[in-house]
């Protein structure tokens, strides 16, 4: 499937600070994962809404300069 620029979503955003951000079930079935998008990514991270019942590929790279906690 090629996505198109409808298709894609490109935000910032962090693992909250909290214990379970990053959990890995037990039982061989993966892992979940939480993240806080600010108010100011939220435009383009609500997109994801219309993704819910779909397999979706992730990249996550790092911010180098650490943006997030300055927009917040």
């Amino acid at each position: 499937m090629v996505l198109t620029t409808d298709e894609s979503a490109t935000f910032l955003a962090s693992f909250p600070a909290i214990q379970g951000a990053i959990r890995v079930t037990g039982d061989l079935q993966g892992m979940r994962l939480q993240l806080d998008v600010p108010e100011s990514e939220m435009a383009e991270a609500v997109k994801l809404l219309m993704w819910r019942q779909r397999v979706l590929r992730v990249t996550i790279e790092p911010e180098p300069d650490n943006r997030l906690r300055e927009r917040r």
